[in-house]
């Protein structure tokens, strides 16, 4: 086993298949394939591009998996096949929420996999979704080629005030301008643009997920698995601070660490050219499984 490797940079800077068990409910969203695996338990909405290695991607707390749109377009171009999946209780995914921990979100996602016939695969998580991509690597590591987190949370708590406007962005009765300043506040860099993410907000959505994150025991699943590793902190993170991937990439082998300045909570919409760029750069380093 490799020890962490350390790659602390301050940049200024997904063969479509046929669906098993899946509902092909035709394109959307420019170049993305859009389907719904019925799983029976739930139904989830994918959308798909490009060929080659696939990476499952799950976006943020109460956040649609179009987040993922534009980094992983070009993930695609670059040669792998990309998935995004929409959580339960976001755009056309449905399922049961209540008395649910990070585990059985986890399956959701090898459920897909599994749809889709992918044996092994690359998993990528933002912020609520790094916590459901730790679940799912630690669940089957043997079939996780790389592991992406980004916005890796979960340990180190946001202080208080911090945490209050984070709250404030899920209150479906808050009038827009200061809803809007509470994305800014607690999501975005100071000067970047909190507009980007004005819309797409499930505060229903976000409070099940963050209550199935209260009903697992985070300390098994915290280094998920034994996969490759990247993690991509914000420098000006607020809800995740960057204390909490230093201290992920001290303990998890083989993980590497991309900071950047200038980049929030919300990430994906800040800087994403150089996300896909660090993205890329992972996913082309990590062999194949037959090399």
């Amino acid at each position: 086993m490799l020890h962490a490797v350390f790659r602390f940079s301050i940049l200024a800077s997904l063969f479509l298949g046929q669906l098993a068990n899946a509902q092909v409910a035709g394109s959307a969203d420019g170049n993305w394939q859009r389907s719904v695996v019925d799983l029976g338990r739930a139904k989830l909405e994918i959308f798909q591009q490009g060929s080659g290695r696939p990476v499952l991607m799950h976006p943020s707390l109460g956040r649609p998996a179009q987040d993922f749109m534009q980094v992983g377009e070009s993930v695609a171009a670059a040669g792998y096949r990309v998935v995004l999946v929409n959580p339960r209780g976001i755009g056309g995914s449905t399922g049961p929420m209540d008395n649910v921990n990070l585990q059985v979100l986890a399956r959701d996602l090898w459920a897909v996999a599994d749809s889709l016939q992918l044996d092994r695969v690359f998993i990528v998580g933002q912020n609520f979704g790094n916590r459901v991509s730790r679940a799912a690597s630690w669940l089957q590591p043997q079939r996780v080629t790389g592991l992406v987190l980004m916005a890796a949370g979960g340990e180190i708590e946001p202080d208080r005030a911090v945490w209050e406007e984070f709250q404030k962005v899920f209150d479906p009765d808050l009038p827009q301008e200061q809803h809007l300043q509470a994305v800014a506040d607690s999501f975005f860099s100071p000067g970047n643009d909190p507009s980007l993410w004005k819309d797409g907000w499930h505060g229903e959505t976000a409070q099940k997920q963050m209550e199935a994150a209260r009903q697992t025991d985070f300390e098994p699943i915290y280094l998920g698995g034994t996969a490759p590793g990247l993690v991509i902190q914000g420098l000006d993170d607020r809800i995740a601070p960057p204390q909490n991937a230093w201290n992920l990439v001290q303990r998890r082998p083989d993980t590497r660490l991309v900071a950047y300045p200038n980049m929030g909570h919300a990430m994906l919409p800040e800087q994403p050219q150089a996300l896909a760029n660090a993205l890329i750069d992972f996913l082309d380093s990590v062999a194949a499984p037959d090399q």
